[in-house]
């Protein structure tokens, strides 16, 4: 631009020189501002991190509004599904349980190999009981010891008190430690819902033993 007398010295703009808003985005030219022309403060999470606590913030791209939102990153986890948790798993150990013959008896798996949300008693009631509602899948392997007579080995999943599913196995003796899987969905209300494990051996001459190395565990699906 022209000037009359001394030619002003070169001074760069501050921010105090702008007006708020008189930089519009039709004034900018696209791609004209680059990384290096960006602050890197401007999004505290340039730098890489390896990890996030729940409250932190996450950035998205809202389609339907064309602009940008946040969003902690619990509510993004919710979101998408979650985890399969509450969950655990417990074995019997130490010695094996006797039973009466051809009585469902509670099994008692007394040693958690882990218990994410503290659901499971492992010492009086052994049942558990989760604190979030959705689906769960529950599976038990019982094992029974070889004790030389005929034998049939049964287990059933009671949820709050009431038999649900069972499976059973007939024993062919001096076969040795046998064992048999059941499997099973339900859906847990989160508060007072709860499932234990019952197994029942009919033994010709012996009485029937739910053996260490059984186990009972269960765990959420996820998003259901």
């Amino acid at each position: 631009m022209g000037y009359l007398g001394y030619k002003p010295a070169d001074k760069p703009l501050t921010s105090a020189d702008i007006t708020d808003s008189i930089i519009t985005s039709a004034k900018i030219v696209d791609a004209t501002i680059t990384n290096s022309d960006v602050a890197s403060s401007i999004i505290t999470g340039q730098t890489a991190e390896t990890s996030i606590a729940g409250g932190d913030s996450i950035l998205i791209y809202d389609d339907s509004a064309s602009a940008l939102r946040k969003m902690t990153r619990t509510n993004f986890v919710s979101g998408i599904g979650g985890n399969n948790t509450p969950a655990f798993y417990a074995t019997r150990t130490s010695s094996n349980q006797s039973l009466s013959d051809n009585t469902w008896t509670k099994a008692q798996t007394q040693t958690e190999l882990f218990d994410s949300d503290g659901c499971y008693d492992n010492a009086t009631n052994y049942r558990f009981t989760p604190t979030t509602a959705g689906k769960y899948v529950f599976f038990a392997n019982s094992q029974m010891s070889d004790n030389n007579s005929a034998y049939e080995s049964n287990s059933k999943f009671y949820k709050n008190g009431s038999a649900t599913t069972e499976q059973t196995y007939t024993y062919i003796p001096n076969t040795g430690v046998f064992s048999q899987m059941l499997v099973a969905v339900f859906d847990m209300n989160g508060t007072t819902d709860y499932v234990e494990l019952f197994v029942k051996g009919d033994s010709t001459n012996t009485t029937p033993l739910y053996a260490t190395g059984s186990n009972f565990g269960a765990f959420k699906l996820i998003g259901a």
